[in-house]
């Protein structure tokens, strides 16, 4: 924080020089130009556009492979701060920033960390693949992107950059640490899950909920019933009809453990985000003859994974795990909404049917 104000103090006097060159510009695109030239003078000197058309004002080499681009979507998986030249931070996938800035908001299950970027034409900024050309995965790279490469068109000239500058751009600071370059992130998921199960469940197999669709390594289920309820004179389990209503008990995790959502209060006071206004107890569930029409307090509006582990589930009493990717949950996107989930993140849900209303 300290930064920012020396750097929106030290604005003053070029604020006075910007109404300068703006008058004596003709022309938005020359504006643009010479106040960042000025503002790249004023506070750091001796800095220099670069071949890529960027300003390099700190580079920390990686020790990983080189990113390099494809003929294929490319996507890595980095960390990313946004800044203006003011110093305000627009974003940041770094929760030590988010600290620094009083936004740091565990209590709700935000993310932090870093994530998949779809980079290349029509994808990302041109001055954001220009700024990860040449550089190795692990190393940490800040530049200012000027306001004619915040787009995603491809020039093959500065030039033409600066003719078909929009008029509402503006400089950036970017701050990247790649971690990841690779050309479909749901492969990179489906191994992370993989390995997940193989090292916390053995040899457990994939399943399939949906009737036209095998086994393909994306969702897995265990169950435990050894404290379902039995019947009194035959012995055997009360199992559900198709149709119950049932109260259930979940917590959702991400694969590093964070939990994002629960009702159980221990659990949500343990990680750290237990919320004194939210009621903790089991939710009502409704039960359907198919899996997608099962719904939770009237509301069928739930992702395809967790309705799918409910329709595996019979007994009162049972508990059970799930886990699968995101193309169960909430896809490459991820659930922006909240921020609890960043895109092509698996997801475990431990379930415990409490009670059964209803069974054959």
């Amino acid at each position: 924080m300290k930064n920012k104000y020396i750097i929106l103090l030290g604005a003053l006097p070029l604020m006075a020089a910007h109404g300068c060159i703006k008058e004596d510009s003709t022309s938005n695109a020359t504006y643009q130009k010479q106040y960042l030239q000025l503002w790249i003078d004023t506070y750091h000197p001796g800095v220099s556009q670069n071949n890529d058309g960027l300003y390099i004002l700190e580079d920390i080499p990686g020790k990983g492979a080189t990113i390099e681009w494809g003929e294929n979507d490319e996507y890595v998986y980095a960390d990313v701060t946004i800044r203006t030249l003011d110093g305000t931070i627009s974003s940041s996938t770094d929760i030590q920033i988010a600290r620094q800035l009083g936004t740091y908001d565990k209590k709700n299950g935000v993310y932090y960390g870093p994530r998949f970027y779809k980079i290349g034409e029509g994808s990302s900024y041109a001055g954001v693949d220009a700024l990860y050309h040449g550089m190795k995965l692990g190393g940490t790279r800040t530049a200012v992107i000027p306001s004619w490469m915040i787009t995603t068109s491809r020039y093959n000239t500065q030039q033409e950059y600066l003719n078909n500058l929009s008029s509402n751009s503006a400089h950036l600071i970017y701050t990247v640490t790649p971690r990841m370059q690779c050309e479909d992130p749901s492969m990179v998921e489906l191994d992370s899950l993989k390995k997940y199960v193989n090292a916390h469940y053995g040899d457990l197999p994939s399943v399939s909920y949906k009737d036209d669709e095998a086994a393909n390594g994306t969702f897995y289920f265990l169950s435990d019933i050894s404290d379902v309820e039995k019947d009194d004179t035959s012995g055997e389990p009360l199992k559900r009809t198709s149709t119950a209503t049932a109260t259930l008990n979940y917590t959702g995790r991400l694969l590093n453990g964070q939990v994002f959502d629960t009702t159980i209060e221990k659990v949500a006071k343990d990680a750290g985000i237990y919320n004194s206004g939210k009621t903790y107890s089991p939710v009502s569930i409704t039960f359907a003859e198919k899996w997608s029409e099962i719904s939770l307090g009237g509301s069928t509006g739930l992702i395809d994974g967790f309705k799918g582990a409910l329709s595996q589930m019979n007994y009162q009493g049972e508990k059970a795990v799930a886990l699968f990717t995101s193309t169960h949950g909430y896809g490459e996107s991820g659930d922006s909404q909240t921020g609890k989930i960043p895109g092509y993140s698996p997801l475990i849900f431990e379930l415990e049917l409490v009670t059964v209303s209803d069974f054959q």
